[in-house]
Formats: C-alpha cells, structure tokens, sequence
C-alpha cells in the first residue's frame, strides 16, 4: 500500500473521529468555540449517558439522604409511585474521576441532569467529548441581571391608615394583597404555616430589616460564592434584589408591609452574581434547586429567566419548548418530585416569545404583571413558548409593588415580574395550607382554573389575575345535574340524577337530596352511588297535582358545596301538573281615560302547548258578566287579552278570571286565580308604588320620577307634587279635572 493511501486513510479516520467529538457539541458551544477559539476557558455542562450498575443498591443508599419532609412531599404528586427515583441517584463517581484531569474546576453537581457543571479549556473539550460515557456537552447559560425599580422611600409617620375591613393592618402593601383575595384568606387564620418557601434569588443583604424580625429562615446558602452566608461580603454578587423579593412573599410589619405567606419557613438560596459582568448563572439555580428540594422545599420563588442575550449564551425562541434549556429540564424534574416551581415570566415584553426559561417549563407556574388597575404592565413577557403553548400561565401585582427596602428600616416600591412572582408563590403557600393534602399540580391547576381569565386564556394575560379563594373553593366538591322539568305524572317517585367528583372523599351520607312539597318542611335523604361518579334519589309523589322544590349538597374534608349554588336560598322546583301553569301580574286600578287601549299580559307554560282557541278570560263589570275576552298568542309563552272599549264609570269595579287550556288529549285545564277573581277599580288619575306605575303597561325603566303642577293651563288638572327617591317605598298620584281635560307630563329624574 502506498504511504499517500495509508496517509488518507489516517486523515478520514481522524475526521470521522473529530466528527463524532463535534456531534456532542451543543450548538451554542460549536458557535462559541469557533467565534472565541479553543484557547478560552469556557463554563460549561458535561452530561452523562448513564449513571453506572448496581442501581437498586444505589437508590436504597440515596434514599438515606432524602429529608422526612421531602419524602412526605413527594408522595402527595407520586401516590402510589416509588419515592426514590433515578433523579436521587448521584452522578456516577468514576465518571467524575476521569473527567477530573480536563477540568479546571468543578462548579456543581446535578444528579437531576446526570451531568456537572465545570471550567475548562478550550483545548480539552475535544478530549472529554471523546470519553465514551460522555453524552453532551453544554454551555452554561448565563443572563443579564435586570429588573425594573421606582423607588419611594417611605417612613413609620407617612404611612395609610389603617383599612379596618380585615383584621390585620396592611397599609399600602393593600393593593397589592387584595387584587388576589389575601386579605380574606388571612381573616379566615391562614398564613402559610407549615409550609416551606425556597426564594432563589441575588443574595438578601438586608435580613435586619424589621419585616423580617419574625420570619422562620430554617436554612441558607451561597451557591455563586460557595459559603452559608446570603449576605452581602466581600464576595460575588449583591443582595438587593433578594431582600425585596423576600419582604414580598413573606414579609410582615403591620401599617407598612405584610407578605402573604408570612406565617411559613423559609429557605433562602443565593444563586445570581450580580457583580460587574451582571451574569446570573443556571447552573447556580440547578444547584440551589435541588438543595431546596432535599431539605423538605415545598414552594420555590424565582425572579430570573434566560432567553437570547448578546453573548450567544442564552436561549432562542425556538428552544423555549419545554424540553430543551437546561434549566427548565432541571425546573420540571423538581415539580415531578412534588416542588411547586413558580417563576417570573420575564421582563422583556411585550412582543411574542419574550419570555425566559425556566418560564417555558410544563409544571412552571410562569408569572406576569399587572398593574393595581388589572392591566398588563409594558414590561411583561408573553407567550407563546417555541412549541405553541400559552405563557404566562397566570398574573399578579407587579408595577408599584410595596417591599422592604434594603437600607435601614424603610419602605419602597418596585416594579417588574419578580414581584407578581413572589406574591403568586406566597398566595399559593395559603391555598396549600387549606388544602394539605393536595399535590403541587393540583394546587397549579386550581391558581391557574379560577384566574380571571381562565374562560379566554391567551399569551397577554394567560389564564388571568390569581384568586385565592376562588382557587380554594375548587377543591369543593362540583356537582352537576339536569333540573327536573314539570310533569304529568302525580305519583312518582321523581328521580333525581347527579354526577359529584371531588378531590378528596366525600362525608360520610354524602351527596344528599333536600326536596319539599308544597312549600312544606324540607326532607332530607343521601343519595345512592350507581357508578364512576353518578348518584340518585327520589322525591315520592302525592297522587296528586303538587309543586315541588328540591337541592343537593355535597361536602368533603375542605367544605360544603350545593346545586343550585347559594341552597337553601336557592332551588330546583318542578310541578306536577295536568293543567298550564298561568302566570300574571294583577291590575291594582286603571285609569279611565286610557281605557280604550285595556290589555292584559300573561305567560302561559305547558309541557304539551296551549290550545288557544279555547283559552280566555271571563270578566265582570260591577259584578255583572261580561262576554268572554279570547287569548292571542304574542311570542315564546306570552300571550294578550284587549279588553273591550265599553262605556266605565269611574269607580266602576272590574274582575276577572284567566282560563287556559292545553293541547293534551285530555284538555286539562287552569284558572287563576284559584278561586274568586282579580279585582281593580276605575280611577280618574294615574298610581304609581315604588317608582312604577301600578297597572301593568309596558313602560321601560324603573328610575325615579317627579312631576310638577302645570303653569300653562291651570285648572286642567290638580297634582301632588314631590320627588319619588331611590329605594324609597312611595305612592304618587294624579288627579285630573275630568270635566275640562288637560295633559299632564312626567319627567324622570336624572
């Protein structure tokens, strides 16, 4: 063979081999490796195709390292599921020790990714992408640090005054609380007691600050500069932004600032350097994640976000899917293990796709702002994420938010998603807390089902304005069931279906069916289980005709629902009728003079029609009969009778009677009323009661009405003059000079 073939063959073998390096390079590393050369250090991620043999021991060896309380967490999202999973498996020992001579520095350690995070050469990143057992190689993605602030410093003596509608003292920390319903949840004793908050976030430089003196901080640590200490040194990083977004979710000094969660623990990460270069670092939170995670974290707040920078590091549009950034990978490991993972949108609206990872997660509750008024502030990211779905997922407070400032004991306001971030986190702190036993995607749906806009949701405002009380009443039981229509049927027994879910068992008895007959006592029976979620009773007949009004209620461990709502204020009520229901307003009296045009309105309801030809009103004047008026059908169940234009008297007594008769094989027939007859008289002028005139003319409004003696023609007529008020129980009349005629106006009030 010829040296210029063996040559060849050696070139393609090692472009083959170059190649098969390459291919473990991300794009974001192919591209700064050719724009910056091997001769730079780079940060960036090692992932690991496997995590070695023996896995059953190594899970038994790492649940020893899992806390009580994250175990106690998990089961709630895992029920019946292992507790320890491959994510508690640490990265594979013998990996790290090969890697180890590439490696300027071992940054972090993520046995969620299966991977590490590391300073190295350029030049020996080829060499690691050759080991076998190196699947990918990453940069760490880095963000500008950037949040928007107004600040107002405020002092003990400028401060609101009290509101005296809740029992605690919010002062002008209010708005931001009520907008979300907090202030009711605290009346009712909540405050996220027993529950853990992990903030991620700058550093907290300020924990002095008298907000601060009765939070729980259980445990802390450093993840940019590796010590315990979250305050500001002579370190990396400044704690500014954490301490206001700190006082937000948990603060509490009443008259000038209270968190919503301010009765929970708290864990407190810092993982942004805010230092000159003002990068904040993913693999910083990867780590501090999973701290928080271990430690029996139940809720983390972050108000950071990563998406394309200058730099080349960060995350295009198209990679906010859900499964591609690192961190949000990371973000979706810590909710399947249970983590509620609430997260700042972005501060880069608007526009499309402005938002950041870990924004784009599917079990990150992604968070935008809104102003005091509801509106979308102009800084907050929106949606949709690169594969299509709707971001944000809901909305808080985010422009003027009151918080803590990180100088001395004052107050100030600040703007930007960080803040709807935490207030979002520390109001979903006192719905778990009412729901204990709820899991975090279900404490995500009920936030995300009951915002304001949760029947449009769209990428401006996602599902809407958060609710706590409203997301609380979504554990209630939910009953649906189809109203009983009127019946021919006397005897029964009526059944009464309905389909109850609920998100925990029912009470014992429970759903019950209340019915009453005839306006009676209510009667009370449990409903019968048929299958999956379905339930009946029966109301029993009298065999005869009879009306009927029922509800159901249904009631678990967190409360009490009914159908209809508001019951038993509220009901169903179906009749057991052969015979039209007839339903009319009774003349009180009628004016003489507008006689000519005497009609009576009434609906007429049967399950078979009305035969109108045989349906009509008897009438009497001063008790003498009258010929029949007939019925005429106007629309839907509404029907007319015109009273004849016949010579009346004033004070002449009319009465009558209404006969309807249904379309039914048996002519069942209806009078009303019952027995006897509406009565009215004759009068020479005009009544009104309660803002309204007293017979039943079509006039449109109820508004309030006054009239005024006329001084054009005296004498036509005499008035009572007055004002008729709102919500007032008045009469007013007219009284007309019935031998010289006039006119008369009303005026209506504006």
């Amino acid at each position: 063979m010829k040296k210029s073939n063996i040559l060849l063959g050696i070139l393609l073998m090692l472009s083959v081999f170059i190649q098969a390096q390459s291919r473990k390079y991300s794009p974001f590393l192919s591209h700064q490796l050719q724009e910056k050369g091997v001769e730079n250090t780079y940060k960036v991620w090692i992932f690991f195709t496997d995590k070695g043999g023996n896995r059953q021991q190594k899970l038994a060896e790492a649940y020893k390292h899992i806390s009580k309380r994250s175990l106690a967490r998990r089961k709630k999202r895992l029920k019946n599921k292992p507790l320890v999973t491959d994510y508690d498996i640490p990265v594979n020992t013998k990996y790290k020790q090969a890697v180890s001579p590439f490696l300027i520095k071992i940054r972090h350690e993520s046995s969620w990714l299966n991977a590490i995070s590391a300073r190295v050469s350029g030049a020996n990143i080829p060499k690691i992408a050759a080991l076998d057992f190196v699947k990918k190689i990453d940069i760490v993605r880095t963000r500008k640090y950037t949040h928007n602030l107004s600040t107002t410093r405020t002092q003990k003596e400028s401060l609101s005054e009290k509101n005296t509608s809740y029992n605690l003292d919010y002062g002008p920390s209010l708005n931001q609380l009520e907008q979300i319903n907090v202030p009711m949840i605290h009346d009712m004793g909540y405050t996220g007691d027993g529950l853990i908050i992990c903030v991620l976030d700058a550093g907290f430089n300020n924990l002095e600050h008298e907000a601060f003196n009765n939070m729980n901080i259980i445990d802390s640590y450093d993840f940019v500069n590796d010590d315990d200490n979250v305050d500001d040194e002579n370190d990396m990083g400044t704690g500014d932004h954490g301490t206001m977004t700190l006082s937000t979710i948990g603060g509490f000094h009443e008259g000038d600032l209270i968190g919503p969660a301010y009765g929970a623990s708290y864990l407190l990460a810092k993982t942004e350097n805010t230092d000159s270069e003002t990068q904040v670092e993913e693999d910083n939170w990867v780590a501090g994640a999973q701290w928080a995670e271990n430690l029996g974290a139940d809720i983390t707040s972050t108000s950071l976000g990563y998406i394309d920078f200058d730099d080349g590091t960060g995350y295009d549009a198209e990679d906010l899917d859900g499964n591609t950034a690192t961190i949000t990978i990371a973000a979706d490991a810590m909710a399947a293990l249970g983590v509620l993972v609430v997260n700042s949108a972005g501060n880069s609206g608007p526009g499309p796709t402005t938002i950041g990872a870990p924004a784009d997660g599917n079990e990150v509750l992604a968070v935008g702002a809104v102003d005091s008024g509801g509106t979308i502030t102009s800084f907050s990211s929106m949606g949709p994420t690169g594969d299509g779905r709707i971001k944000p997922d809901v909305m808080a407070m985010g422009a003027g938010v009151t918080v803590a400032d990180t100088y001395g004991n004052y107050y100030t306001t600040a703007s930007g998603t960080s803040f709807s971030c935490p207030l979002t986190a520390g109001a979903a702190a006192l719905l778990w807390e009412m729901v204990p036993d709820a899991d975090n995607m279900q404490i995500y749906e009920a936030l995300k089902m009951t915002a304001s806009n949760a029947a449009t949701p769209n990428n401006q405002y996602g599902w809407g304005i958060i609710d706590v009380y409203a997301a609380y009443q979504y554990f209630f039981p939910h009953i649906n069931t189809t109203p009983l229509s009127n019946t021919e049927d006397f005897n029964g027994p009526y059944e009464v279906s309905a389909t109850v879910t609920s998100f925990t068992d029912l009470s014992s008895g429970f759903p019950k069916l209340y019915y009453r007959t005839n306006g009676g006592a209510w009667n009370e029976v449990s409903m019968t289980a048929t299958g999956g979620d379905t339930f009946t009773a029966s109301i029993p007949g009298t065999g005869s005709e009879a009306y009927y009004d029922y509800y159901i209620t249904a009631e678990n461990n967190i409360g009490l629902a009914s159908a209809p709502d508001n019951a038993p204020a509220n009901f169903y009520s179906f009749t057991a009728t052969q015979a039209p229901e007839i339903i009319h307003s009774p003349f009180v009296e009628y004016y003489k003079g507008f006689w000519n045009q005497a009609h009576l309105i009434v609906q007429l309801n049967d399950n078979d029609g009305i035969d109108v030809d045989n349906s009509y009103v008897a009438w009497n004047i001063n008790g003498e009969a009258q010929a029949q008026i007939g019925l005429e059908h106007m629309y839907d169940n509404t029907y007319r009778a015109d009273f004849p234009d016949v010579s009346l008297n004033i004070n002449d007594s009319i009465s009558y009677q209404i006969f309807a008769q249904d379309a039914s094989s048996g002519h069942h027939v209806s009078v009303a009323p019952h027995s006897g007859f509406y009565e009215f008289v004759i009068k020479d002028y005009i009544g009104f009661e309660n803002n309204a005139f007293i017979y039943n003319w079509t006039f449109g409004g109820d508004a309030d009405w006054f009239i005024t003696n006329s001084t054009t023609q005296q004498g036509d007529y005499a008035a009572q003059s007055g004002d008729v008020s709102n919500n007032q129980s008045s009469s007013l009349s007219i009284n007309f000079n019935t031998t010289s005629g006039g006119n008369v106006s009303f005026y209506r009030k504006v």
